[in-house]
Parts: C-alpha cells; sequence; structure tokens
C-alpha cells in the first residue's frame, strides 16, 4: 500500500503488536495506533486501507501537523503570478492530504512535517551514517547531513557533535530498532528533487 508522504509505513510507523478492530470499517486487522493522532475526535485504531483512502477526512482528527506557513513561503517563490489566495488553496489541499492521509511518525518531540519544493517531503527513514552515504551517491556523506537540517534547525544543531556522538553507524532498520536510542534523526526526501531533509530529536 503506497502513502505519498511515508515510506514503508509497515516498517517506520507505530502499529499496534497485535491485529486490532479499526474504527473506521470494523475490520480485525493490522491497525496503526491511533491513541495518539492530533484532534476533537478519537480513535483507537484504523487499518492502512481506511487510513489511505481518506477515511479520516469527515473527522476531527488529524496523524501528523504539517508547516503550513513554510510551505506557503515556497509557493509563492516557485509561483509568483499565483494571488494570496490561490496559495492558501493549494497549501491548504496538500496540508490536508498530509495530514489526514499520511501514517503518523513515532518521535520523542512533536515538530512539523518539513517541506521542499513546494510539497511535503516523504519520511524514508531514521539517519544512520549508512544512509547518509546510501543517499550522498558516493560524495561527502558528512556534508550531506549538515547541509539536512530543516531550517529551524540549522542554528541550534551541533553538527560535529551530532554526527560524532549521536548518530549510528549502521542502518536503523524498523520502528523497533529506533526505540534503542535517545536521539533520533528522522529523514525525509522531497518529492520533486533529490533534496534530503533531516530533523532530529531526544528523548
Amino acid at each position: 500500500m503506497q502513502f505519498k508522504y511515508f515510506d514503508n509505513p509497515k516498517l517506520f510507523s507505530g502499529f499496534i503488536e497485535d491485529e486490532a478492530v479499526c474504527d473506521i470499517c470494523n475490520s480485525t486487522t493490522k491497525c496503526f495506533d491511533a491513541a495518539a493522532f492530533f484532534g476533537f475526535d478519537e480513535i483507537n485504531a484504523i487499518c492502512p486501507g481506511c487510513l489511505v483512502s481518506g477515511k479520516l477526512n469527515d473527522k476531527e482528527i488529524y496523524t501528523v501537523s504539517g508547516d503550513i506557513e513554510e510551505l506557503k513561503r515556497q509557493l509563492k517563490i516557485l509561483h509568483v503570478a499565483f494571488t494570496d489566495q490561490e496559495i492558501e488553496t493549494i497549501a491548504l489541499e496538500k496540508t490536508k492530504e498530509l495530514e489526514k492521509i499520511t501514517p503518523p511518525v513515532i518521535s520523542w518531540q512533536d515538530w512539523d512535517w518539513p517541506c521542499a519544493d513546494g510539497d511535503y517531503c516523504r519520511f524514508i527513514g531514521y539517519g544512520s551514517k549508512q544512509l547518509y552515504e546510501t543517499l550522498a551517491y558516493g560524495s561527502d556523506a558528512k556534508r550531506l547531513f549538515s547541509t539536512s537540517f530543516y531550517y529551524d534547525l540549522k542554528d541550534v544543531s551541533d553538527v560535529e557533535s551530532l554526527w560524532a556522538e549521536a548518530l549510528p553507524g549502521n542502518e536503523i532498520k524498523n520502528y523497533e530498532e529506533s526505540r534503542e536510542y535517545g536521539t533520533l534523526f528522522y529523514v525525509f526526501k522531497s518529492l520533486n528533487s533529490d533534496k534530503v531533509i533531516t530533523i532530529w530529536d531526544c528523548d
């Protein structure tokens, strides 16, 4: 099952350990843990089929929070002839798609889902030296790591220390493995270019 903004949620998202009853379709299957979703409505579980088909659109609940102000800023740069209302409409449509259809990234802290090149990014996994080496395509992985930090983290991140002391060397293969670390790096990729975005937090 394909999600636009989340690569391989079977490995990296928060599923209930055992099969559960989906609060939308009432089927008993593997479900996302919906207890920590945002909003006024409350559900405990939702199956991937209901999530990807937009069954949350008519509910006051959302899975993640998008960085809509940064998205609008980028859209204005890309579409200089568009009116503010047109930019607002595009940003709201993309944000609704992100927040209503995307599986959650389980994180230590709350942060807004990043965007690049006029759209929200796709979450591709947890950061490691091995992952950045793969994404660097033979160039400087450490430089990619340092330049990938999201705009609101650039001035508050000690790149040298994080690279040397906090970033794992080997790939973090799934959500269960990520729980072994007190500092996590969440790696995203632009839908429209090779741009890599990193967000990090700690417990």
